[in-house]
């Protein structure tokens, strides 16, 4: 069985074929146009073979050999006989965790610091690595902000989210792109609002964070603070309706990309996830990671972009366990 990389060493592993008949052809199709792209993206192997959990979900060859498989595939029906015939399912880690959403907001933007526009998006300074958000906030160097922001909260989401479109006052849009971190920890004010029983636990999402930072604004700024970890940010010209890229350098797809523990998960690794109530079975590619994703259990669904995939996002929060997709060896 497979050795894990979590504390209790657990290993569980079960044939696809079980869990692939729950999954729709349109699904199946999706994932396979992303695992097509990873395999033959030329990151996916150097991942692997760089991972310390080499060769533990696979080694280069086997999955250059499967990689090499796939690229001759087009109908569902090959597809599925493909996946079921080469790939084994593993979960690592025995107790379930969450699925939540990620989004690319879509926030207004300005060149020029006005009354209106007066929340600074900054670049990267290694100045400020090791100094907390309000510290950042307060001692800026002006030569290092990229664009102004006209809302406090929706710029503390976008830190939250890593990335962003900008919206310019002539309607133009322009691509903010994450740039690093001030390598301080990140921490959810979600949970300290709860603890503060500011709100309840059962009524925590973004739009209920943000509801309440908006009724509270004499407190909201040092509520945020207690999230330390600050995002600094580059600007890209080119193509802002594009998919952003994940930390794996390849665009996201919505629906289909997730994010995982990169400490446990080479990415790319392709997962089926599974909710815990069975309402949801759903094939997917780890392509980006986040200091928010911890254990072998725990993804963050790309879902796209603008005020749509924000409120999927926002309220999407399932109970799940994630199986990696692992070939069989030949």
């Amino acid at each position: 069985m497979l050795n894990s990389f979590s504390s209790k060493n657990y290993s569980e592993e079960i044939s696809l074929k079980t869990k692939i008949q729950e999954i729709s052809d349109k699904d199946l199709t999706q994932f396979s146009l992303v695992l097509k792209q990873v395999c033959f993206s030329g990151k996916f192997f150097k991942n692997l073979e760089n991972h310390a959990s080499y060769s533990k979900f696979g080694n280069a060859g086997e999955w250059n050999q499967k990689c090499l498989m796939l690229k001759s595939l087009s109908r569902e029906r090959e597809l599925i006989d493909f996946l079921i015939n080469n790939f084994k399912l593993v979960k690592i880690e025995k107790k379930e965790s969450l699925l939540t959403g990620y989004y690319q907001p879509i926030i207004n933007v300005s060149f020029k610091k006005t009354n209106v526009y007066k929340y600074p998006i900054l670049k990267n300074n290694k100045f400020y690595l090791g100094k907390p958000r309000g510290f950042i906030e307060k001692i800026y160097k002006s030569d290092d902000v990229i664009l102004w922001t006209d809302d406090k909260i929706d710029l503390f989401f976008l830190h939250i989210q890593g990335s962003g479109i900008g919206k310019l006052e002539n309607n133009e849009k322009i691509r903010i792109s994450y740039d690093g971190n001030n390598k301080q920890q990140y921490s959810s004010i979600g949970k300290y609002l709860i603890e503060k029983k500011l709100i309840h636990k059962n009524n925590v999402n973004l739009f209920t964070i943000k509801q309440w930072l908006r009724k509270n604004s004499d407190l909201s700024r040092d509520i945020m603070n207690k999230n330390e970890r600050f995002i600094f940010f580059k600007i890209e010209f080119t193509a802002p309706n594009n998919n952003p890229i994940g930390a794996m350098g390849i665009k996201l797809t919505p629906y289909y990309s997730i994010a995982v523990d990169d400490k446990i998960y080479p990415l790319g690794l392709p997962f089926i996830i599974e909710a815990v109530d069975k309402s949801l079975f759903l094939p997917s590619v780890s392509l980006d990671t986040g200091s928010a994703i911890v254990g072998g259990n725990r993804a963050d669904l790309f879902l796209g972009r603008g005020k749509e995939a924000e409120k999927i996002a926002g309220n999407l929060k399932k109970k799940i366990y994630l199986y990696a997709l692992i070939p069989y060896s030949k």
